[in-house]
């Protein structure tokens, strides 16, 4: 499908993406932010777009594909409704995949939208959900499945056959075992190490890592 990308977003992981996407020789139309960005670094050739009902008014869904710029630094939430909004209007999100990442050709399938950074690793059987971020460094081993919209941070280390849900936030270099199986919403703390099952919704923290009550994110 080549039809001209968008950015949905225009802040510091927008800068990455578009980064990977110059690097991959794609045809960037623009970003969509709700005011008018600092446009420079990786984004200095792009145009503002508009917000987005602009955007939405001036390119119809079968003109461009989408990708989505919004980081997942806050609540996953807020990428995951980005994501089904613009589905809903009929629009497509384009998968971006680092040229520095690897991703084995015996791994997926896969969903739409998903984002595999500079130097991580998608090993054979594993499979990634719609809108997943897989972000730098961070390593998805043999046979795990990644629920869509759940983001698996910098240097994180996701061993064989494990099982994490939708929208679900692992920190920067946490590590589950093998086997391990995170339910639904839930948070790992940067860092920390899992090694038994988390349920839906907790947040988990430490070596090894225990209940925490704070949300903690990383």
């Amino acid at each position: 499908m080549n039809r001209p990308l968008v950015l949905i977003g225009a802040g510091g992981h927008a800068q990455v993406l578009a980064d990977a996407l110059r690097q991959r020789g794609a045809i960037l139309r623009g970003v969509v932010a709700p005011q008018a960005p600092a446009l420079d670094g990786a984004l200095a050739e792009s145009a503002w777009l508009g917000d987005d009902a602009r955007f939405c008014a001036t390119h119809p869904p079968e003109t461009v594909a989408l990708v989505n710029a919004l980081g997942s630094v806050g609540p996953i939430e807020q990428r995951a409704s980005l994501y089904a909004a613009y589905v809903a209007r009929g629009y497509w999100f384009a998968s971006v995949l680092h040229p520095a990442a690897i991703v084995s050709p015996q791994a997926g399938p896969h969903g739409t939208g998903i984002q595999v950074l500079a130097g991580a690793i998608v090993a054979p059987l594993a499979r990634l959900g719609d809108n997943v971020l897989i972000n730098n460094g961070a390593i998805i081993e043999h046979g795990t499945h990644i629920g869509e919209h759940s983001h698996v941070a910098s240097g994180a280390v996701v061993c064989g056959d494990c099982v994490v849900g939708a929208r679900v936030h692992i920190g920067a270099g946490a590590t589950l075992v093998q086997g391990i199986r995170i339910g639904d919403g839930a948070v790992v703390g940067a860092g920390a190490v899992v090694t038994r099952d988390v349920p839906p919704g907790a947040v988990v923290v430490g070596v090894p890592a225990r209940p925490h009550g704070n949300g903690a994110r990383g």
